[in-house]
């Protein structure tokens, strides 16, 4: 039988609203016959996080130490464990950013050998650059740590919790099936929260006078500032100008 015009054959236009009735029907059938009220589990999982632990603590630096003794300063301890806390979740994250770049030069290469052409050598600078700048982040935020008595090896709370919260994307671009758009848009999300990372590093170093420290994230910001727009251009470029292509 020849396809209609609509791209559906009479047999398969005819069977459509009948599915369609059918989905209808097994929705009035298996639905609830009243509201399901979750107020009940909703109660139970607001006592669980109230009575839960936090996820962790942050060691005292030797410099936190000495702060104690600081009068009229009762949340210098706080607010230096809070930059620390920070810098370790900065650490964590530049750890991964490391990796994703890793993953997705990886992606790269495997995509353009499928296709049977070369990487585009610039492209593939790029990707290098970056991850080499994500690498130098993280040990610039470790002799800061350093610096200021902790312990960059340290798994702080909030690095604890980026790491959690960056598995998703790491699983993106490592699952075969995704493509190079997909993968980028993963690198995107994590580059926008790097970017906001700095920003907010950066206040809190000087917020507790260690301005020196602050001085030092300039340059981590305008480079993650370049990453940020790398990406987001790359990405718009594939799919303005790449729809229907694997890369896509």
């Amino acid at each position: 039988m020849e396809p209609t015009a609509t791209g559906l054959n009479r047999t398969g236009a005819a069977q459509a609203p009948n599915q369609v009735k059918l989905m209808l029907e097994a929705v009035d059938e298996l639905s609830p016959p009243l509201p399901i009220n979750t107020l009940r589990i909703d109660t139970e999982r607001q006592a669980y996080i109230t009575e839960a632990d936090s996820v962790g603590s942050i060691p005292p630096s030797q410099q936190s130490k000495s702060s104690r003794k600081a009068r009229g300063k009762p949340d210098a301890t706080a607010a230096m464990g809070l930059l620390l806390d920070k810098l370790g979740e900065r650490i964590a994250f530049e750890r991964t950013g490391t990796r994703l770049y890793d993953a997705l030069i990886t992606k790269y290469l495997a995509l353009s050998n499928s296709q049977g052409s070369s990487a585009d050598i610039n492209a593939l600078d790029t990707l290098r650059r970056i991850r080499a700048d994500e690498l130098s982040h993280f040990h610039l935020l470790c002799e800061c740590v350093k610096s200021l008595g902790g312990d960059p090896t340290a798994q702080t709370p909030c690095a604890d919790v980026t790491a959690t919260a960056s598995i998703g994307l790491m699983q993106v671009i490592t699952d075969p099936r995704t493509t190079l758009a997909q993968s980028l848009s993963a690198v995107l999300t994590a580059e926008l929260t790097d970017n906001a990372g700095w920003e907010l590093l950066s206040e809190l170093a000087t917020n507790v006078g260690q301005t020196e420290l602050a001085a030092q994230f300039a340059d981590p910001m305008a480079t993650e500032a370049v990453h940020l727009e790398t990406i987001r251009s790359w990405l718009e470029q594939l799919l303005m100008n790449d729809v229907g292509t694997p890369a896509v």
